[in-house]
């Protein structure tokens, strides 16, 4: 495999069987390359197999067939807990609808995906840092629901990095806020991604986004087209 390739994808497929038993395509024949610090938009259709994509590359999804390679490594020969390591190491996602735990603190939230692994001072320290960096250090200590919508939008990014993740998964990021919010967390989140390096694969509808890529894929007849092919 390629070191300059942080995954290689190779003749993908994923159907499922609807209540008479009968397949259902979802995918067909994908292949995809995505390169080190690297901007792709995935556009199309809703149902056009987008979401579920993003899943398979981020891991979530394992019943699909074709070859997989994540950082040169075989995904079809890792165990689940070899999976899950990966994932919680190696992948970021942001989703449309935050996915927030309300029940905790803002760092609280943050601090999740470290405290696997480090110590809680540690993952206290990295996330309070991050969300300095985000504008909320003001809000370290409030639970979800006394934020705004952009306010919840930005914990959920800070916790899709504070692992700082080899790559970014982001599927309708910003659908659940209002145009100008959106704007400003999109705007805001791409200057990140850039200023630090970062490996971003995002979902979205919205045009004007779409464009800040690298590099816009397009779903078409259950495979993934480089939008000017």
């Amino acid at each position: 495999m390629n070191n300059k390739y942080l995954l290689e994808i190779s003749n993908l497929g994923k159907h499922y069987s609807n209540e008479n038993n009968l397949k259902i395509e979802i995918i067909k024949n994908l292949n995809f390359k995505l390169m080190q610090n690297t901007k792709v938009s995935i556009v199309g259709p809703s149902g056009s197999g987008k979401t579920t994509f993003l899943n398979i590359i981020g891991l979530l999804d394992s019943e699909y067939d074709g070859d997989f390679f994540f950082k040169n490594k075989d995904i079809s020969l890792c165990s689940k807990d070899e999976t899950n390591q990966i994932r919680g190491l190696s992948i970021g996602f942001i989703h449309q609808f935050f996915h927030l735990i309300p029940e905790l603190t803002v760092i609280e939230n943050v601090m999740l995906p470290l405290l696997i692994n480090k110590n809680e001072k540690k993952s206290y320290e990295i996330s309070k840092k991050l969300l300095l960096e985000f504008g909320l250090d003001e809000r370290i200590n409030y639970k979800p629901l006394k934020l705004s919508g952009g306010e919840q939008q930005r914990v959920a990014i800070a916790r899709s990095l504070v692992n700082n993740p080899d790559l970014i998964l982001a599927d309708e990021m910003t659908g659940n806020l209002d145009e100008d919010t959106a704007n400003n967390i999109f705007n805001f989140f791409i200057n990140y991604i850039e200023q630090n390096k970062k490996t971003l694969v995002y979902v979205t509808h919205n045009k004007t986004y779409s464009i800040l890529a690298d590099e816009i894929y397009y779903f078409k007849n259950k495979k993934i087209h480089l939008k000017n092919e």
